[in-house]
């Protein structure tokens, strides 16, 4: 998996069109929020096609099976398709971020905050406790 040559182009236009899509399990929860970002950014989906869920139990089941934890399932994923983690500190636009608040959840770095959806628009989150940092390489 590689960024097409226009992917912060292609981000930025894909964000845009939807940064007013509310939360809804199974199509714009953190994960698929997440993946339809990497698609916008590579042409090519993170989230491994056996993977489907319509509810937040589907979704925690999901992630059990196929890794037991979000950041384990995120690791997982990311290693199957030659993304590489980077050290937080080092955290740029397009990088994939898992980060804990009440639960972990997983989002797209605008350079500065990290992006995911919620109840009415996509939200921008500061301090947050970040887990891991997985980063696309460029094409």
């Amino acid at each position: 998996m590689i960024k097409t040559k226009d992917w912060s182009i292609d981000l930025d236009e894909f964000l845009a069109k939807n940064r007013f899509k509310p939360f809804k399990w199974g199509s714009w929860d953190c994960c698929k929020f997440s993946n339809a970002c990497i698609k916008a950014m590579t042409g090519q989906d993170l989230i491994p096609k056996e993977l489907a869920w319509k509810n937040e139990e589907e979704a925690m089941r999901s992630i059990k099976e196929y890794g037991k934890t979000l950041s384990k399932s995120i690791e997982k994923a990311c290693k199957s398709k030659g993304v590489m983690q980077v050290e937080k500190a080092f955290m740029q636009k397009g990088d994939l971020v898992v980060y804990k608040e009440e639960s972990e959840l997983v989002g797209i770095s605008d350079g500065f905050k990290v992006l995911s959806p919620s109840d009415k628009m996509v939200g921008a989150k500061q301090d947050v406790d970040i887990i891991s940092v997985w980063r696309i390489p460029n094409g």
